[in-house]
């Protein structure tokens, strides 16, 4: 299914089967009274369907709650997009993973992963803008289920057992650590976050004697209006590449990144062959990815889930944003070289905010950040 599709079924079914949950589920709370302290008495599930930089975002709180509650089972409900990233946290005893690529996939596998967290003692619904998140997890009738809310709240209200308020233009990790924290748990150090995650890495396939710096051009079908043009990234080597001597640039990404890398390295090649340039989008697992991102020196991309591997490994770091505000999205991080290209304009972030952006694709925030700096920065006032 589309991310489209995805959300008219969640708005519309999610909704329906809200309004049909919540008094029997306020009934079932009456009847039962059951104790809500928050003490972990048995598993742990974690939801987290969309979104692996988000899970990354999420490490230091998760790895944090396994290591307070090391002997209950910790689960993660999640799509196969974001297996991949759960895999490499290596802190889940097991995955329930609910295929959405289809209507009849997507119900029996929920129906599945349900049937294996049903009466769980604990909840974490890190998902805050789906409503079916909320219905798979009141059906569990985990003895307590955690949840977020925005300013409205009446839809979830009775249908998790505690609910955190999220500010969308607060860091997000306050929210994730928050809720944690209400289960007696403190976040993980970053150095123990970096331990962790260099546990079980591959070798390198090409260990180069040249000093790599690791690129990012892609991101999720989430945002794609976060990704910066071929040629926008030339004018990105052209002012920082152009005077250094012999570098290793390496791509990082899906296959559905491997021909926007492929035409970025044909151009560089011509008018910047000092430096060689390698193109691993797709061809690379992603803990093979790690691997190089782990032993490189630098890391240059755009707001994903590779940002957030790279500056838990230390990397000195160069991100460019636009629709997302990365004063929400990268948690600090003492002593790490960092710079955030990043020029605010009225319609920004929009990602989270508005249903669809009103440039409707055309992002003249990352048009922006290639304007000089006097320039009146463009944006869409209307869109019909």
């Amino acid at each position: 299914m589309t991310l489209r599709r995805k959300q008219i079924l969640d708005f519309y079914l999610g909704g329906f089967l809200i309004l049909v949950l919540r008094p029997i589920v306020a009934l079932a709370g009456r009847v039962l009274r059951r104790d809500h302290d928050l003490r972990v008495r048995g598993e742990i599930c974690v939801q987290k369907l969309l979104g692996g930089g988000s899970l990354v975002l999420a490490y230091p709180a998760l790895l944090g709650l396994r290591r307070r509650w090391p002997e209950a089972r910790l689960s993660l409900v999640c799509t196969p997009a974001v297996v991949p990233f759960a895999e490499t946290l290596q802190i889940f005893d097991r995955l329930l993973v609910i295929d959405d690529s289809g209507p009849l996939r997507l119900l029996w596998s929920a129906l599945v992963a349900w049937s294996r967290c049903f009466r769980a003692d604990t909840l974490v619904d890190l998902e805050v803008y789906s409503r079916l998140s909320t219905v798979f997890a009141a059906l569990t009738c985990a003895r307590n289920r955690l949840g977020f809310f925005l300013h409205e709240a009446f839809w979830r209200r009775g249908l998790h057992t505690h609910l955190i308020f999220f500010n969308r233009f607060s860091g997000v990790w306050f929210f994730y650590e928050k809720a944690v924290e209400l289960l007696g748990a403190q976040p993980a150090p970053i150095e123990e976050c970096r331990k962790q995650l260099l546990v079980g890495l591959p070798a390198r396939r090409d260990s180069a004697a040249l000093e790599t710096v690791c690129v990012g051009c892609g991101s999720s079908e989430l945002a794609p209006e976060r990704m910066l043009t071929a040629k926008q990234w030339q004018a990105v080597f052209a002012q920082r590449a152009r005077g250094s001597s012999g570098r290793r640039f390496m791509f990082l990404g899906a296959a559905s990144d491997r021909a926007l890398a492929d035409s970025i390295c044909r151009e560089l090649e011509q008018v910047l062959p000092q430096h060689r340039y390698e193109n691993g989008c797709g061809a690379l697992t992603l803990p093979e990815s790690l691997a190089e991102l782990a032993a490189a020196s630098g890391y240059w991309g755009v707001d994903s889930a590779l940002l957030h591997y790279a500056r838990l490994f230390g990397l000195r770091c160069v991100s460019w944003w636009g629709p997302t505000d990365p004063r929400t999205l990268l948690r600090p991080n003492p002593g790490l070289e960092e710079e955030v290209v990043y020029r605010k304009i009225p319609c920004s972030p929009c990602v989270h905010v508005a249903e669809q952006p009103p440039c409707r694709g055309n992002n003249l925030c990352i048009q922006n950040l290639f304007k000089p700096a006097g320039d009146e920065p463009d944006w869409p006032a209307y869109v019909d």
